[in-house]
């Protein structure tokens, strides 16, 4: 079983742009449903946003597992950081089933919507996690990246929270938009090269230590007396 570190890198791209797409819909969808009405678009960014957690599953499977359930536990085990996209798998696909239903059952409220905003939360609290992921040289950037990402989709779960309590046109627009900032953030991220490799530590040995040389004018030790 051969792991190539390369295909984590190309997962975690995947994996971002598949997150991307699905906000950017998801925000789109939103901006278009605040000032027209009809579910269909909603009910297609809803659809796409849970079609994503498969997506993303089906991206850590093919890549660092070889499309092999064996292979993709002993690559998790060399990455465990990995385990992360499956809890995004989840996370997205659970909220995308949240929105389904509150379309499905024509609801503006209810606990449906609350716990699609606090699925939303909560992936945007998981991106605060990300740097975890990669070698302590990309772990700066990582980290940048990905707070970017998080309090972008935690203040448009802030805005959208805000609407329900002061219906304002402003916190609408709001969400949709840092809705979209947050996909396009994801879209056009890309790991660093080597991100994953393993890191090699090179021990290096201290020199062999000189022989101490004779002190000069020593006095020389005394013989041992013969016993009599």
């Amino acid at each position: 079983m051969t792991i190539d570190f390369a295909d984590f890198t190309k997962a975690s791209n995947l994996v971002h742009a598949i997150q991307g797409a699905a906000l950017l819909l998801l925000g789109a969808a939103e901006a278009y449903a605040a000032d027209n009405k009809g579910r269909k678009v909603m009910l297609a960014a809803a659809v796409a946003l849970t079609a994503s957690g498969a997506a993303m599953f089906l991206a850590v499977l093919a890549l660092p597992g070889g499309w092999s359930l064996e292979q993709l536990g002993a690559a998790l085990g060399v990455r465990r950081g990995f385990y992360l996209f499956i809890a995004f798998a989840c996370v997205f696909s659970a909220a995308g089933l949240s929105r389904l239903t509150q379309e499905a059952l024509g609801r503006e409220g209810g606990g449906w919507r609350a716990l699609f905003l606090a699925l939303l939360a909560f992936a945007g609290v998981l991106y605060f996690t990300m740097a975890w992921r990669v070698n302590e040289e990309a772990w700066r950037q990582v980290l940048v990246w990905h707070a970017a990402m998080g309090a972008t989709l935690l203040l448009a779960v802030a805005a959208r929270t805000a609407h329900i309590f002061f219906p304002r046109r402003a916190l609408s627009v709001a969400w949709a938009a840092l809705l979209m900032i947050t996909g396009l953030q994801l879209l056009t991220y890309r790991e660093a090269q080597g991100a994953f490799a393993p890191r090699l530590v090179t021990m290096q040995t201290a020199p062999e230590l000189p022989a101490p040389a004779p002190l000069k004018n020593a006095k020389p030790a005394d013989k041992k007396r013969p016993a009599r």
